[in-house]
């Protein structure tokens, strides 16, 4: 129990709570400039919309100049590994953006297939949008390992810190 605690603490200190002001300001200003984008990619790949704009809010508080210490960038935080994997186009602009993250969390949750359940296979997406298929493939591989269920988000969550060392490990969870 006492780890338990220690563990939550130390979530505290790694992540920011959320900006309440900041997210009102942004939900009135900037997300009116990109929903109609949200909304085209999430019919066209099967996603609903606000799942897309919430990610994108999380990777970049819609700032389509965004660029992280890892080199993601862009509104959706593309590599520009995955970026060339989704076709020509610069992953700055927030209309590729927003179309080629939306293409590719569509591919994530294809490569999971039918076998995982709802909402465990939204939640295992996200994990490898966050993390990189390879990454939820670590994690999942450690959940049998452990005589788990690879197919279950809180068996994946718990395993996740474990194989992506320090704070990375923590994000998607």
């Amino acid at each position: 129990m006492a780890q338990r605690r220690e563990q939550d603490r130390g979530v505290r200190r790694r992540f920011e709570r959320v900006d309440l002001d900041g997210f009102r300001l942004a939900l009135a200003t900037k997300l009116p400039r990109y929903e109609a984008q949200f909304r085209r990619a999430g019919a066209e790949h099967g996603i609903d919309w606000r799942l897309l704009a919430a990610l994108g809010y999380q990777e970049s508080r819609w700032n389509p100049n965004a660029v992280s210490p890892r080199g993601a960038g862009g509104l959706m935080m593309l590599t520009a590994t995955t970026a060339r994997g989704l076709g020509p186009g610069d992953r700055f602009d927030a209309r590729y953006s927003i179309d080629g993250g939306a293409r590719y969390l569509a591919r994530l949750r294809a490569d999971l297939g039918h076998s995982v359940p709802e909402p465990d296979r939204t939640w295992l997406t996200l994990a490898a949008y966050n993390q990189g298929p390879g990454g939820l493939a670590r994690a999942r591989r450690a959940v049998v390992a452990q005589g788990g269920n690879p197919n279950r988000w809180a068996e994946v969550r718990r395993a996740l810190p474990t194989v992506q060392r320090g704070a990375r490990g923590w994000e998607p969870v």
